[in-house]
């Protein structure tokens, strides 16, 4: 019965036949069976290296996770996106599911293996792994469609609890985290941890995130005792934030931020917790070279979130310069905008490109040719295609959104935060790109909201990261935000309308002279009108099950209004 698949070869984990001669020997030559494995600390190694490529998200893919056109702030090239539309339908497979289940087996087995294995205090650590990556997987499927079925033991096709029905959404909260419990007791810390590998604080970090997300969910859907699981997310990111095991990523000076999520040294980022490792002509990542090409779009909503260098909003501030050019609303401006939405006509190199060029929708590779905004986050520094446009980690859990957690975990749990507690989570990362602090004074003498503001933080900091979608989920306002139309640049009034635009001494054509109004509202170019989306708050705050999995499994109830 194969169980575990390794990119260098293959593990073979079968189960042998009983009732046979005991004299004769029934070891399959050609296979590792598990009488000859799970002998070794190295055999858990080498089984618990399986999900660190398998388990972990890959950005390459645009499915379910990690795609924030599935929300308000990014919108695709070429297609719709369903879920963000609310046209999504019932799917008779779902490989987010499929996927999930299938580690959740592999880590059923190594769990199972490790517990009752006779060294098990020298497999401790990738036992804990085990624990981790089930947590991980189970954590995804809540996030997707609630309480699904709990599996933690490896079954047999034949095996009743293959029909095993859908536990509630506490149950599978608990479960995961227990697991996560137990990965954190048998996880080593960070420095007695082998490099690349999950470690104690890295657990820590992803229960903070775990706690935060179904706290908020409690509390904004009135389903549950939030504080104490807001309280438990305090907790485990203030332990990640005590150990000064991470830091935040400074090796670019000013242009930190953009350099994070593109230096190909980035196996030695300070504050990396756990990443998807790429090396070129090995494992590439493809991520920089399909975002160029605009698959990843940044929108309206995305670019009005960036706060003025005064540490005001762009309604509030007297610093923000309008739209009357193509560049003038990244004036004065907080610099993670400028740093992850490309300014009209900036000279960069880019994937396919070994010069500085500047950059125009529909120009050369730049294929944001619907939007005026073009994304610049994620691309490519590197311009020899055949490494897929990075050799480049990607950032499962990073020291920055800890800070973030920390800080919405204590204010909801609160009702306030003091300017102590920013000052140790928000305005650590407002340092680093030497934005003003967020305060108290500064909330309350500009007639702000420090809710609004610390939603807005996260929001900036962790844009096109695969995370808007699920924040609006759990804050329950996905019924209000995603059903509005999805606009880009302000076309009338504006440099966009003419028909030539000078920039820097050379000119370029207006993607957008002549526009049909059809095509504008308010004067903005509209990506997608509020008449074409939809969202049923009865029903959308969670995916349906695969109808494959419903129809095969009596127990298995679908989500309402699915």
């Amino acid at each position: 019965m194969k169980m575990i698949r390794l990119s260098a070869f293959i593990l073979v984990l079968s189960f042998l036949a009983t009732g046979c001669k005991k004299d004769l020997d029934l070891t399959p030559q050609s296979e590792i069976t598990d009488p000859a494995y799970w002998q070794t600390a190295n055999d858990f190694r080498l089984a618990a290296n399986w999900f660190y490529n398998q388990t972990l998200p890959d950005p390459r893919y645009y499915g379910t996770i990690n795609n924030d056109n599935m929300s308000d702030i990014a919108f695709g090239q070429s297609s719709i996106d369903p879920v963000s539309s609310g046209t999504y339908v019932p799917a008779e497979q779902d490989d987010n599911w499929d996927s999930a289940y299938s580690s959740i087996r592999n880590a059923n087995k190594l769990i199972a293996e490790g517990e009752s294995s006779t060294i098990r205090t020298h497999v401790a650590a990738f036992l804990g792994e085990g624990y981790f990556f089930r947590a991980f997987d189970y954590f995804n499927l809540l996030k997707l469609y609630g309480g699904v079925p709990i599996i933690n033991k490896v079954l047999l096709p034949t095996d009743s609890a293959v029909f095993t029905a859908r536990a509630s959404r506490d149950l599978v909260v608990d479960s995961i985290l227990s697991d996560l419990d137990r990965a954190i007791a048998d996880l080593p810390v960070k420095s007695a941890a082998e490099t690349g590998r999950v470690c104690r604080e890295a657990a820590q970090a992803f229960k903070a995130r775990v706690c935060l997300f179904e706290g908020t969910w409690r509390k904004f859907h009135a389903s549950g005792d939030a504080n104490v699981l807001l309280d438990q997310a305090a907790q485990q990111a203030k332990s990640v934030i005590d150990s000064k095991s991470f830091t935040l990523y400074q090796g670019k000076g000013d242009m930190s931020y953009r350099y994070m999520f593109i230096d190909n040294t980035s196996m030695n980022d300070p504050e990396t917790i756990i990443s998807k490792k790429y090396r070129t002509n090995i494992n590439v990542n493809g991520w920089a070279y399909g975002v160029s090409w605009g698959n990843l779009n940044p929108t309206k909503a995305a670019a009005d979130m960036y706060l003025c260098t005064d540490g005001l909003p762009i309604d509030r501030s007297p610093l923000f310069k309008g739209y009357d050019s193509c560049r003038s609303e990244f004036y004065n401006r907080d610099p993670r905008m400028a740093q992850s939405l490309l300014i009209p006509a900036t000279k960069v190199i880019r994937p396919q490109y070994d010069s500085y060029r500047p950059q125009w929708p529909g120009m050369d590779n730049n294929r944001s040719s619907n939007s005026g905004y073009m994304l610049y986050k994620f691309i490519s520094e590197q311009p020899t295609p055949g490494d897929g446009g990075g050799a480049f980690d990607w950032n499962v859990i990073r020291y920055g959104e800890v800070l973030l957690v920390y800080a919405e975990a204590v204010f909801e749990r609160d009702g306030s935060i003091s300017d102590a507690d920013l000052d140790l989570s928000i305005n650590v990362l407002r340092d680093r790109v030497h934005m003003p602090h967020l305060t108290n004074a500064l909330v309350s003498g500009n007639g702000l909201d420090m809710r609004t503001e610390i939603r807005r933080e996260r929001s900036v900091e962790l844009a096109f990261e695969g995370f808007r979608w699920d924040d609006l989920r759990r804050w329950k306002t996905a019924e209000t935000v995603l059903p509005r139309s999805i606009l880009s640049v302000k076309v009338t009034g504006t440099q966009w309308a003419d028909k030539v635009i000078t920039l820097d001494g050379s000119s370029y054509n207006s993607i957008f002279y002549n526009i049909a109004p059809s095509q504008l509202e308010n004067g903005y170019k509209v990506l997608q009108p509020a008449s074409q989306r939809s969202f049923d708050p009865n029903k959308n705050y969670l995916l349906p099950l695969p109808t494959k999995q419903v129809a095969l499994n009596p127990n298995l109830k679908q989500n309402p209004g699915w």
